[in-house]
């Protein structure tokens, strides 16, 4: 009798649940929400238009950064062609040779691109995380837009504070003009380039 009640009880119960299924259709399908009692499935292009409003959210978070990152790049850029511009209108100044006042120009230039490439490569170095990255958030982004930020901060400055790349710039500038400008002739001597000794 114990046995025929349990047999009925389960019965019963397998009988609720399954009547308490809710079929959206008769297709691969994905378990959504349990309501209750009552599971409802649905099929999967409830899950692809998540992932693609997903991909679709990921996609503008990526191009966001990117085109911040663009920015400053165009901006580091831009500040190196403008330090190279100063640092050449010293030629006409210089009292060397033409071939040591280009060496002195050249060197110039070379130590301020050495000062902006770690700026860039920092920023290459977020682009290339962010790619790597299979979810993205807003969060995410903007802990990005702040680095990208900062590193523009840093580099040109903001507010009429002058940054790194603005000081060293004009360091490179008065050093050149003390190599190639600020000439001493040699004792007893005349100014020729053989007897030129420069002040550094």
């Amino acid at each position: 009798m114990f046995a025929t009640v349990l047999t009925f009880l389960s019965t019963r119960i397998i009988s609720v649940v399954v009547t308490t299924v809710v079929v959206v259709a008769a297709v691969p399908t994905l378990i959504v929400a349990i309501n209750g009692n009552t599971i409802t499935i649905t099929t999967g292009p409830v899950a692809s238009s998540s992932r693609h409003h997903d991909e679709d959210e990921r996609t503008r978070i990526v191009v966001e950064v990117k085109n911040a990152a663009n920015v400053v790049v165009v901006k580091l850029n831009d500040e190196e062609a403008t330090c190279g511009a100063q640092i050449a209108q010293l030629a006409g100044q210089s009292r060397l040779s033409a071939t040591a006042t280009a060496a002195a120009l050249k060197k110039g230039k070379d130590d301020f691109h050495a000062t902006v490439a770690p700026f860039l490569n920092e920023i290459k170095a977020d682009e290339d995380e962010l790619d790597h990255l299979t979810v993205v958030t807003t969060e995410g982004e903007q802990t990005y837009l702040v680095r990208i930020n900062t590193i523009l901060v840093t580099a040109l400055g903001e507010d009429g504070h002058g940054g790194v790349l603005v000081t060293v710039c004009q360091t490179i500038v008065v050093q050149i003009q003390q190599i190639i400008v600020i000439v001493q002739p040699a004792p007893g001597g005349d100014e020729s380039d053989s007897d030129i000794k420069t002040v550094r």
